[in-house]
């Protein structure tokens, strides 16, 4: 009986001495077939990740020289695509479309909006994806004006992708280079 109380108790502070580390952040054995942690959850966007990431651009405002030219008459909204998009997919989150809406407010009635889809250069690996930078700049800018068309049939709509052959202005290849690379923007005018 002594012995059975002994493993009882050896058992028990095992037990404890398991959950204490559990606790603590240590790393527990994983049964094969098991994921360690729990799953992934999908990334929430919420109205203010949305707010920061949209921008809104007054050419007159924002450029001081262009080659010795005027500034462009377009008004032009930026909607950064790491934000609306996951990583390789053009489906936009219910609050993200709800969002670009909101934005349309300010477009003249009737008008013409240009929906340009922009990638980084960065390939996307043929080998996990059946599409290139081309096509998702594409069906980028086609989500985006699908989201407009619902709530403003109003707005006429010419959808472009460019892919990468228009890097954002501060573009220079690095992370936040590439990052503002992609975007898709609404370009209207007077």
């Amino acid at each position: 009986m002594h012995r059975t109380a002994l493993r009882r108790s050896t058992a028990a502070a095992s037990l404890a001495a398991s959950a204490l580390l559990l606790a603590l952040g240590a790393p527990a054995a994983i049964a094969e077939g098991e994921t360690e942690g729990p799953p992934e959850q999908p990334f929430e966007i919420t109205d203010e990740i949305l707010q920061r990431s949209i921008t809104v651009y007054d050419p007159a405002r924002s450029i001081t020289e262009l080659g010795g030219s005027e500034p462009a008459e377009d008004e032009v909204i930026v909607l950064e695509a790491d934000i609306l998009f996951p990583s390789n997919a053009w489906d936009l989150s219910d609050g993200a479309a709800a969002r670009i809406v909101e934005l349309t407010a300010e477009i003249p009635e009737a008008a013409t909006v240009q929906v340009g889809g922009h990638t980084d250069s960065l390939p996307v690996d043929r080998s996990q994806y059946d599409f290139d930078n081309q096509q998702l700049s594409e069906n980028r800018a086609q989500a985006v004006a699908d989201a407009l068309t619902a709530e403003r049939p109003d707005l006429t709509l010419e959808v472009t992708g460019h892919g990468d052959a228009k890097p954002a202005a501060g573009g220079g290849g690095d992370d936040a280079g590439n990052a503002a690379d992609r975007r898709v923007e609404l370009r209207y005018g007077d």
